[in-house]
């Protein structure tokens, strides 16, 4: 885009230009302004001058007032006077010489003359002429035995009338009265004020342009007040803007900001020389210490910090570039360690599960050879049983957390009096507690202590922590347990005098997969899994879990704290009864698995079921076409034909749509069952479940 002929071809003499040009502005409009504000200033002060003008008349005039109203007031009052009203030879001693000697006061005429008490005429001054008209108003007057004042109109001017009573000390009605009347006129405002009274009936006759008189009580009521008179206000003439001397100075500062200007351009411009210099060799060089001179013009120097900001920046992405390899470095070690925590854990959880196996899997070779009848049989089963327990528990730990940290656990509250959930979780570690020889002793309120909770849940967290204290005690130690009603919370705490924590151990005690040290026999067992269990279960209950220990070797205490019910329920929850012994079945199990289901028909059979065996879904299809069943127990996990797609099939059927079918599965998440429950399961048991349990599931089937 093409630019004007007549400017400057330099950005910087271009701004030196428009600089001069807004200064020059500057100057006018300031000029301008200054103008104005003296011309206000003035008009403001014209008027404050006339106001303070017109108070000042007013003062005078009212001065005048208030001396003659006091002089007649003192003349009224007088008792020789007085009696010189009822005595002739006074009226000729006293009133007349004393009548004329009262011509003027403060230089304003006043025309004087006494009355009786009747109006009438007693003694003048030689001034004084009142008309008919006036001694009337008198007359009308004099009764009210207190001053009184009136104005009357005349050919020569208005008349200010009043009376003033005379009267004896003794008696309290006018003897007679002080008549007096003043010419308005004699009462000048002066040359540039006017004098008037009455009620405000002109349109400029506003308090804003008139000063009120100062008046004394007896002419308070005719409301006088001072007035400009018409053209006798103060010249105002408002100055002339000085054109001439704006626009001479205007030009004046122009010429010299340009010629500035000028120079300056020529100090940016070696400015701007060197910075391009500088510049040229960041370019030609490598990013180092050096910096872009800074100083000279403002723009050149926001320029250069600009600059230097931007090497700055450049300097501190290559160091955070440094500080994530660092952190990647970092990163990689830590890896590099939950790579080796996984690999322990792994270890860890292949010894657990060998523990077990080793005796399940020597039990059962000895089972081969035993006799029937032998006593080796029982003890061998009784083994086999707690190993698989003990398997199992592992298994359910490794399950539950993984449900708590999805987020998937629902727990089923009810109000439950946490005595119960001591008692029971002490009955499920009791055996444990009992072989190692401690000693457990609990400490119950005598009162319940009422919380609304999980039972299964909160006796898991209490098994744990017993479990816990029984493998982390040396042999022969003491475990207490105690339950305290403390406020709005209830107390549990499990203590012992076992191996204690270490103190660089307890701000991680309660993460998964910590353990304290132990030894390559591993007596205490466990995957680390217990008390991150138990955390995560006492905060779904609102709860919260502290380890407290005096250090390795004194011992723990585990307290957990969860909201107490402020009053007991109004049921007490029922108590379980005892299940009445189940009828003969005839069920059928399908498991492609030939083992699981061989072992499951068989323990149903000891219970007095009969029991048939199918490894597929179509043979279980086509034997219940053909038979009448009982009940179903699937595994989900058939080929081909999965369990669900069985259970919806035998559905389907008029002869199996009400059987009772209980789904056997080891899948046991929560997805699982919601699938399990819309194929038409009654219900479902996670591998491996308790006999006991199944045998009273098959209860409910019809016979």
């Amino acid at each position: 885009m093409s630019t004007a002929s007549w400017l400057p071809s330099s950005l910087v003499r271009r701004y030196a230009l428009a600089t001069a040009g807004l200064a020059a502005a500057a100057l006018v409009l300031t000029s301008l302004a200054s103008w104005w504000l003296i011309r206000q200033q003035h008009e403001e002060a014209v008027v404050q001058f006339a106001n303070g003008e017109r108070q000042h008349q007013a003062t005078i005039v009212g001065n005048d007032l208030r001396a003659i109203s006091t002089r007649m007031a003192e003349i009224a009052a007088s008792t020789i006077l007085a009696t010189g009203l009822v005595d002739s030879a006074g009226r000729e001693t006293y009133l007349g010489p004393f009548l004329n000697g009262v011509r003027q006061v403060n230089g304003i005429p006043v025309q004087l003359t006494f009355t009786d008490y009747r109006g009438t005429e007693i003694a003048s001054n030689d001034s004084s002429s009142f008309s008919a008209e006036q001694f009337a108003w008198l007359r009308q007057n004099i009764e009210q035995a207190r001053p009184v004042a009136t104005i009357f109109p005349t050919p020569h001017g208005d008349e200010l009338v009043a009376i003033e009573p005379m009267r004896y000390a003794r008696t309290a009605s006018p003897e007679g009265a002080v008549l007096y009347k003043v010419r308005l006129p004699d009462l000048d405002a002066g040359p540039t004020a006017r004098l008037m009274w009455g009620p405000r009936v002109l349109e400029g006759d506003s308090p804003d342009v008139t000063a009120d008189v100062p008046s004394p009580p007896v002419f308070r009521h005719l409301a006088f007040r001072v007035r400009d008179r018409a053209g006798a206000r103060i010249a105002s003439d408002s100055p002339a803007p000085p054109y001439f001397h704006i626009v001479f100075f205007a030009g004046a500062l122009m010429t010299i900001v340009v010629i500035a200007g000028l120079n300056l351009a020529r100090v940016l411009t070696k400015d701007l020389r060197r910075l391009e210099s500088f510049s040229s060799q960041v370019i030609d060089g490598d990013l180092g210490p050096g910096r872009a001179p800074t100083g000279g013009s403002a723009e050149v120097d926001a320029l250069a910090r600009s600059i230097n900001g931007m090497l700055d920046r450049l300097g501190q992405q290559r160091l955070a570039l440094l500080a994530e390899q660092d952190k990647l470095t970092q990163l990689t070690s830590e890896l590099q360690a939950a790579d080796r925590r996984k690999d322990d854990f792994l270890a860890m959880l292949g010894h657990e599960l060998r523990n077990p196996l080793a005796p399940i899997s020597a039990g059962a070779q000895l089972l081969e050879k035993l006799p029937p009848g032998d006593p080796r049989v029982k003890r061998t089963s009784e083994v086999i049983t707690r190993q698989v327990g003990q398997m199992t528990r592992i298994v359910n730990d490794l399950l539950d957390v993984s449900r708590v940290t999805r987020g998937l656990i629902t727990l089923d509250r009810t109000p439950l009096d946490l005595a119960d959930v001591v008692a029971a979780a002490s009955e499920q570690a009791r055996p444990l507690i009992e072989s190692r020889g401690h000693t457990l002793k609990t400490f119950l309120p005598t009162a319940p202590v009422w919380v609304v909770g999980d039972t299964a849940r909160l006796v898991q967290v209490l098994g744990n922590l017993l479990t816990n204290a029984a493998k982390y005690t040396p042999n022969g130690g003491r475990i207490e347990v105690r339950l305290v009603a403390d406020g709005a919370e209830a107390l549990l705490q499990v203590s012992d005098d076992g191996m204690g924590i270490p103190p660089d151990l307890m701000p991680e005690i309660f993460d998964l997969f910590t353990q304290g040290s132990r030894g390559a026999d591993r007596g205490q067992g466990g995957l680390g899994l217990g008390l991150a269990l138990v955390r995560s279960l006492v905060e779904l209950h609102g709860g919260t879990v502290r380890a407290d220990s005096a250090g390795a070797g004194r011992g723990t205490t585990l307290s957990v704290r969860i909201p107490r019910l402020a009053t007991a329920p109004r049921h007490e929850p029922a108590r379980p009864v005892l299940a009445a012994p189940v009828p003969p079945r005839r069920i059928v199990v399908v498991d492609d698995n030939a083992d699981a289901a061989r072992t499951l028909s068989d323990c149903l059979a000891l219970e007095g079921h009969t029991v048939e065996i199918f490894n597929d879904g179509p043979s279980a299809l086509d034997f219940a076409a053909r038979e009448s069943v009982d009940a179903f127990v699937l595994d989900i996990g058939l080929p081909g034909m999965d369990g669900n797609e069985l259970a919806r099939r035998l559905r389907a059927r008029p002869t199996s749509s009400r059987t009772l079918m209980i789904a056997l599965s080891g899948y046991g998440q929560a997805a699982d069952l919601e699938r399990s429950a819309a194929a038409g399961f009654d219900h479902h048991l996670v591998k491996p479940a308790d006999p006991d349990v199944l045998n009273g599931l098959l209860g409910e089937a019809r016979g």
